[in-house]
């Protein structure tokens, strides 16, 4: 008798497992992502980790990815999140009075090969939003100079809508190597998508 309660409980395992890999279990961090060398980026910093948000800093040599995953958003939360980006990004880099005027200027500026620019396009089934511009070594946008100007970043914000996720990624790589392999960025830009 214990033998065949043995077998059925050994059965009912089995079942069980196979259940588990036959339904698609949810995804979690940059397992949801399609990107290029995904699994070779390693964790470095969570910033904050909920049942809604995901942030986190991932190293890879030299390069960084900072993740941002919102679960259960919608489209016009998403679409929200991304108009919000784009005045705070834009916002940084606008022409403002100086606190006090001189001799040498009356606004504070930034040249227009230090500020981010703003893109959009349709790939792998879903509407990429993105800035690319220079961020300092805290990478934070807002270097206008070249000797703060660390890394080259491009932010990225899409919607996964079988995932009802939204993401903000940063491609973060050194000013030196993006400049010498600018079609590196491109091709992990261009990788960017949703795993269904």
């Amino acid at each position: 008798m214990k033998n065949k309660g043995k077998l059925l409980f050994l059965i009912l395992l089995a079942c069980g497992v196979i259940y588990l890999l036959m339904v698609k279990l949810p995804c979690s961090r940059l397992e949801c992502l399609l990107i290029k060398d995904g699994n070779q980026y390693k964790i470095k910093t969570v910033y904050e980790e909920n049942n809604y948000v995901f942030r986190a800093l991932y190293t890879k040599e030299n390069s960084f990815l900072k993740a941002e995953m919102r679960t259960n958003s919608t489209l016009e939360e998403a679409n929200s999140a991304v108009q919000t980006q784009i005045a705070r990004t834009k916002g940084l880099f606008e022409e403002a009075s100086a606190p006090y005027p001189g001799e040498l200027s009356n606004i504070i500026s930034c040249g227009n090969e230090y500020k981010p620019v703003y893109s959009s396009r349709q790939q792998n089934g879903i509407q990429v939003s993105y800035f690319e511009g220079y961020v300092n070594d805290r990478l934070v946008f807002g270097s206008c100079v070249d000797d703060q100007a660390a890394y080259h970043d491009t932010l990225t914000m899409f919607y996964c809508p079988k995932q009802k996720k939204f993401y903000q990624v940063e491609i973060i790589i050194p000013r030196k190597e993006f400049l010498k392999y600018p079609e590196e960025n491109e091709s992990i830009l261009a990788s960017l998508g949703c795993k269904n």
